[in-house]
């Protein structure tokens, strides 16, 4: 089977981790780059990737956890933060990561032009920049998960936490950054469960 295939059938939202058993920094290394090159729309990169492993931070944040066992029995949790300031059309950031394609002048103003277009007409009007941000986010995520199952390493993403007390924990600068979501890292304790997907006719459709 492809080696891909095979990593997502090894992975799943691993809910029992092994305390003992920790990721070694070159592959955690990896996970990591993974992240980094992951696509961000517009190429805009308005994250963040936060990597806690010291048991004390990670003992402090469990109850803005829903008390889970993950965050303390996992070898690390990555929290990915959202940057919803940066992408606003006008920031300086934007302006200098289109001007970083080396393009012409005239381009680089017309690419300007078409995000702030792009902003005003379809996300706006559907979401705040934090959504839009999360919805990117979320890439970053999955290819950290694929990364990690390719490796061994399972993995287990949480969207259940309280967002205000968690940053409020990790003395997050809201006005910088959001938490989007989290994901543990790690080895797991026992069997993986059955997996349960929808067959492919139902879920694809070819025209």
């Amino acid at each position: 089977m492809n080696a891909i295939i095979d990593a997502l059938h090894f992975r799943h939202a691993c809910k029992k981790f092994d305390p003992d058993k920790k990721i070694a920094p070159k592959d955690l290394d990896t996970i990591l780059e993974a992240a980094r090159l992951s696509p961000f729309s517009f190429g805009m990169e308005a994250w963040k990737f936060l990597v806690l492993h010291s048991d004390a931070v990670r003992e402090k944040l469990r109850p803005a956890c829903w008390d889970q066992a993950q965050v303390t029995d996992s070898s690390h949790v990555v929290v990915i933060l959202a940057r919803p300031d940066l992408v606003t059309p006008g920031n300086p950031y934007v302006d200098k990561s289109f001007a970083g394609r080396g393009l012409p002048e005239d381009a680089t103003r017309a690419y300007i032009e078409k995000y702030k277009w792009y902003m005003e007409t379809e996300v706006y009007p559907r979401m705040n920049l934090y959504a839009w941000c999360c919805k990117q986010c979320y890439i970053a995520l999955a290819n950290i998960m694929t990364t990690a199952a390719s490796l061994g390493i399972d993995s287990c993403p949480m969207e259940g936490f309280e967002k205000d007390r968690v940053e409020a924990v990790l003395g997050i600068d809201t006005k910088e950054f959001e938490v989007a979501v989290l994901v543990a890292l790690g080895y797991r304790a026992g069997d993986q469960p059955p997996r349960r997907r929808h067959p492919k006719e139902m879920l694809v459709e070819i025209r």
